[in-house]
């Protein structure tokens, strides 16, 4: 009788994951280790860094040249920032951030016009790394 009524709330519950265009994908607990929960949604990855924004926004510019990406456009404000630059294959780099408080900011990272899950983590952890 139990088993009746389970059956079909779980059911119930996962139609809304099952039928989504763009789930989000959460990574594993190693990868979000230091980093607060990892996200890709639409084509972007998303995360926490424990750092005020300055540094972060300096982190991804080093990031990216470590790269080798040529920046073509950024901007920082008290509560966001931004920088644009090219790959050397010819792809976009967009690396978004947000203050979400003194010691906390959120980081959005986009490559390319779909979205490269692997290389926008890859971006991630080398923007964590210098700081």
């Amino acid at each position: 009788m139990k088993m009746r009524l389970f059956l079909p709330a779980i059911l119930a519950l996962s139609l809304p994951f099952a039928t989504t265009g763009c789930p989000a994908v959460l990574f594993g607990a190693g990868a979000a280790a230091g980093a607060g929960a990892l996200g890709w949604q639409a084509g972007w990855l998303r995360g926490t860094i424990g750092e005020p924004i300055e540094r972060v926004h300096r982190a991804a510019k080093a990031a990216l040249s470590d790269f080798k990406a040529r920046q073509e456009e950024e901007s920082l404000k008290p509560t966001s920032g931004m920088v644009d630059a090219t790959m050397p294959d010819g792809r976009r780099v967009v690396v978004e951030t947000k203050s979400l408080g003194a010691k906390e900011t959120q980081v959005r990272v986009r490559v390319g016009l779909w979205g490269d899950q692997a290389v926008s983590l890859q971006i991630f952890e080398q923007i964590k790394k210098h700081l």
